[in-house]
Formats: structure tokens, C-alpha cells, sequence
């Protein structure tokens, strides 16, 4: 179910494992997964809450002092997905299908825990003020976007698109055109002297392919590969 999840998704759930091996419990149930994205700081989600003005840290002590520790376990193994967890991961998965993402992140993650009414973090975001449609429109705000199908756009630490997994990375790299233009890039790169690969590089690898059609299309406005190269030694 994962290979959906966006890699702050990914790293929430890693978190909430942690969490729960911490708590000596060989479950993971939806408690957890709340302290996960709270561990995880820097994510639509916790963003989306801020903006609420829900202070993280009354939401993770609450959250914890519902949580009892577990007996001693000397090879507690993984924990296991509880049925309230797979709940709210159901309902995350239906809301990353209401909002026409093609990922799960942690936005879709949040608004699943809040729907499951039964679980701690529900009742704990509900005595908090939150409630299901404004922090959907939080979220829809950090994301830039209105509910679309073609929605791709989510905060990451990897840039603007949490949803770029390693099979969709994949599927890019297979491209010939492509690696064509990235070595163009480094190649500009090489030749102006610089460390690594600028966005400026890329855009220069572009102007000299003229097989790309980019050429012809900035030439139209006056952007030429000799000007472009001239501001960027400049």
C-alpha cells in the first residue's frame, strides 16, 4: 500500500514505527502515525495545522498521554498495521482520490486521521478547533492548487513534487532526449567553470539542442543561447 505514499508520507510512517518500538508495542495504531507527522515537521500536513493555529506540541502530548507502554519485548519485530490504522489509511487514500492526486502524502494522511472520529488524534484535532474541510483547504492552499485530476504539485523536501517516486523517476529516466539534454547541461556546466548543474545550465543544454523546439520558441522573444550564456558569465 505504501508504494503510493509520498516520501514525507514514507517518512511519517517510518517515524510512527519508531514510535511505537519506543512505546514497546508491537501495533501500529493511528496515535502513532499522528506523532509521526508531527516528527516530521516540514510537511503539507503539519504546515496545514500551523496555519490553524493548533500548537503540534499540546496535539503530541495529548495524543501521548492516551498512549500506555507496552511490556518489554526482546524481538518485537515490526510493528503491525492495527485496524484502526488500516481505516485511516483507507480514508487517506480516498481523499488523495477526492482531490485527484496521484499520490498519498501527508495531507491526505492528516485528513484520514482526523475522518477516523473513533481515534485519539481525531478527538484531539477536534478539541483543537480543526475540522475536515478547513484544514482541506489549508492544505489545498499550500499546495497551489484547486482539486483538479491533473493535480500533481505537494511540498517536499525533494522540491514542489512529493509525488515524484523512484518508478515514476524511472519511467523519466528511460527518456534518450533526456539524458541528451543532461549532458548538454553538464557539459555547460563544465565549460563556465561551475561545481554542479545550475537550473542556468539546463537552460542553456536547451538552447543547444535545436531538435527541441525550445530554441525556436525563445527565439521569438529574443532569448538566444549567445545572450542567455552572456548574462549568466556576466
Amino acid at each position: 500500500m505504501q508504494e503510493r505514499f509520498s516520501d514525507r508520507a514514507r517518512h511519517a510512517m517510518a517515524l510512527a514505527n519508531r514510535e511505537a518500538v519506543r512505546m514497546k508495542h508491537d501495533f501500529l495504531a493511528p496515535a502513532h502515525l499522528m506523532i509521526g507527522l508531527i516528527a516530521e515537521g516540514e510537511c503539507v500536513a503539519t504546515e496545514a495545522l500551523r496555519l490553524m493555529d493548533v500548537d503540534l506540541n499540546a496535539v503530541r502530548h495529548e495524543v501521548e498521554s492516551h498512549m500506555v507502554e507496552g511490556e518489554a519485548n526482546d524481538s518485537p519485530g515490526r510493528p503491525a498495521h492495527s485496524k484502526e490504522l488500516k481505516k485511516v489509511i483507507n480514508l487517506a487514500i480516498a481523499e488523495a482520490r477526492k482531490m485527484g492526486h496521484r499520490y498519498v502524502g501527508t495531507e491526505h494522511i492528516v485528513l484520514g486521521l482526523l475522518s477516523y472520529t473513533e481515534g485519539v488524534p481525531s478527538k484531539v484535532l477536534t478539541a483543537q478547533g480543526v475540522n475536515v474541510e478547513t484544514l482541506r483547504e489549508k492544505a489545498l492552499g499550500l499546495l497551489g492548487s484547486s482539486v483538479d485530476a491533473s493535480h500533481d504539485l505537494a511540498h517536499s523536501r525533494h522540491g514542489e513534487f512529493e509525488w515524484v517516486h523512484q518508478q515514476e523517476l524511472s519511467k523519466a529516466f528511460k527518456s534518450p532526449t533526456f539524458w541528451h539534454t543532461m549532458i548538454l547541461a553538464v557539459d555547460s556546466a563544465n565549460r563556465l567553470g561551475a561545481g554542479q548543474v545550475e537550473p542556468q545550465h539546463l537552460l542553456l543544454a536547451l538552447l543547444r539542442d535545436d531538435k527541441s523546439g525550445v530554441v525556436d520558441l525563445l527565439k521569438e522573444k529574443g532569448v538566444t543561447l549567445d545572450w542567455v550564456r552572456e548574462k549568466i558569465t556576466a
